[in-house]
């Protein structure tokens, strides 16, 4: 009997995706409800309340048959400007994780309000991970037939939460700015020294625990005593710092604040703090989402002050002697070294160089001294950070000078250099004899022998089709004798790949590819060390007591790999 006519590649490949299809649209979606409630939301009665939107989506998911409740994310107090928020973060981190493949919020301004970000979940994130979406009063499902004319009015509808978000923000800030005037204290945390009054909130009141301690700060430090000996004495006393006081008060559930402990930085903030003399002092930060404008530090010069505020814990005359004692402290310290704005050594390694005990990153600190001869020595030394705040609460005394680790790091990655050159000369040089070109032509012959055994499988699967279409073979048959070709098929082309692989490490004429090897070469005579050069190959330096110096490198398993490869090759050659 004669065959009948083939169908054609594709037509078949189309009619097994869409079974595929079909059986996808069968499977139930593992659904996360995504519930925000934020502040401007608070009070309100139209649906927005916690329990409302739980509700309403608890009671919509209960209602689809192919859709089942994996759990609830739920953000209390979270602005939608943002997408930084713990239980969205969370939800995102499940979906990467494949635990979920669904989403169902009230509506979109419960995604967010910032329209460009909401717009990159819904066009960019969410179909890239084939995640559903579900804005319920939005009757948006992107999984909609329809989706294409709905998602021409989603962008507008993300434009008008924004909108909304910043009209919102400026009413807020502009009635935070007014009450402020008024000599209200709208910070999250009482300053120290201080509570916030039971009666009115945006009140302060003398904290009778540790408004003596504001005080003997003050004393101390107006006695002549310094700023780490103070540190070093409340530490010793086993005084909790303020960060610490919130935390063991339960007012603060920061787990960084367990372990904070007093350092000449918190003690000199209490020390120039206006807020003791009865002051509200406010304006240090600005941002405005309704602007554009992102939080930053505003100059002293610029700070707002309302007097008489709340109470006093120190005078105007104990304060102001403080205040001259410090400033003379800083005059003598900068008179004593020399320092000014003409000496600026160049960090090269911040970020990049960190304490072997403590793992805090190393600080760069600049001295100019003068000597007896009139000479003046310039260096800059790297200290680290918690040891130079905390002293014994901390690791061993350590600090190695800025020369030294440029020297010692520069040394490192000339060798590192050297050592990747020479490697790859002596693998050309390997691979050029007459063991590495036979070894070369074998790989070449095992290429085409697979290449071969593809093209005869691709022929099969064809053929086999055909046996199907005539009765030959039952479905059955058909399916386990493809599945068979298709995992036969995959794993020619996986060995393939590997020995095109080691077809490029036999040339004769080799040379490494990838990450490594293209800094390499871009920096292989690099005149002296730079910024540039420490970010290409310096991934992290640890510095020990004894000065020593642990680097590692960047790319350290590519630069392994290369030298595996290079005895392996010395073997295969000897």
């Amino acid at each position: 009997m004669a065959r009948k006519k083939r169908l054609d590649v594709n037509e078949v490949l189309d009619r097994e995706r869409a079974g595929y299809g079909l059986q996808e649209e069968q499977n139930i979606y593992q659904t996360a409800g995504y519930i925000r409630l934020s502040m401007e939301d608070s009070g309100k009665t139209d649906g927005y309340s916690l329990e409302n939107q739980e509700k309403l989506v608890r009671d919509y998911i209960a209602d689809q048959q192919d859709m089942r409740l994996y759990r609830l994310y739920i953000d209390n107090g979270a602005t939608g400007t943002v997408f930084q928020r713990p239980a969205f973060d969370e939800m995102m981190q499940d979906m990467k994780d494949g635990k979920i493949n669904c989403i169902v919020v009230k509506d979109l301004s419960r995604l967010g309000r910032n329209y460009l970000e909401a717009g990159n979940y819904l066009e960019q994130i969410f179909p890239f991970f084939r995640m559903r979406f579900i804005s319920i009063t939005d009757g948006y499902d992107s999984n909609s037939p329809d989706v294409t004319d709905e998602s021409l009015i989603i962008p507008l509808k993300n434009i008008i939460n924004e909108g909304y978000a910043k009209d919102i923000s400026l009413k807020i800030t502009t009635s935070f700015e007014s009450r402020k005037k008024q000599g209200q204290f709208m910070g999250r945390y009482p300053v120290y020294g201080y509570l916030k009054d039971p009666a009115n909130k945006n009140h302060l009141i003398v904290n009778p625990e540790t408004c003596g301690i504001v005080k003997r700060i003050f004393q101390m430090r107006d006695s002549g005593m310094a700023l780490g000996a103070i540190a070093s004495q409340l530490n010793a006393e086993g005084i909790p710092s303020p960060a610490r006081y919130l935390w063991i008060k339960g007012l603060s559930k920061e787990e960084r604040h367990q372990d904070s402990y007093w350092d000449r930085i918190n003690v000199k903030r209490l020390l120039t703090n206006k807020m003791y003399l009865g002051m509200l002092v406010y304006g240090k930060e600005r941002s405005s989402f309704a602007k554009g404008i992102k939080r930053q530090r505003v100059p002293e010069s610029e700070w707002k002050y309302v007097p008489n505020a709340h109470e006093a814990i120190i005078d105007q005359e104990l304060f102001d002697s403080v205040q001259k004692k410090l400033e003379d402290a800083k005059q003598n310290f900068l008179n004593m070294t020399g320092i000014n704005e003409d000496y600026r050594p160049e960090n090269l390694f911040r970020g990049r160089i960190h304490c072997s005990d403590c793992g805090g990153a190393m600080k760069m600190s600049k001295f100019v001294n003068t000597r007896k001869d009139g000479s003046i020595d310039r260096y800059a030394v790297y200290e680290c950070c918690r040891r130079k705040k905390l002293y014994a609460l901390s690791c061993p005394q350590r600090s190695i000078r800025k020369a030294v680790v440029d020297k010692t790091v520069e040394e490192a990655i000339r060798f590192h250099i050297r050592t990747f050159l020479d490697t790859e000369q002596i693998i050309a040089k390997l691979n050029r004899s007459s063991k590495g070109r036979a070894a070369a032509s074998d790989i070449q012959n095992h290429i085409r022998e697979k290449q071969r055994r593809i093209s005869k499988i691709e022929r099969l699967s064809t053929g086999i089709y055909e046996d199907y279409r005539e009765g030959i073979l039952n479905e059955e048959e058909y399916l386990a004798i493809r599945s068979q070709y298709g995992e036969e098929k995959e794993g020619l082309l996986k060995e393939v790949d590997a020995l095109m692989l080691a077809e490029r490490e036999h040339e004769a004429d080799y040379r490494s590819t990838g990450s490594l090897a293209d800094i390499v070469r871009k920096y292989a005579e690099f005149p002296e060390l730079n910024r540039e050069i420490v970010e290409a190959f310096i991934a992290d330096i640890r510095v020990h007591t004894d000065s020593h110096l642990a680097i590692t490198f960047a790319f350290e398993d590519e630069f392994q790999r290369l030298i595996d490869m290079a005895e392996q090759r010395r073997r295969e050659t000897v």
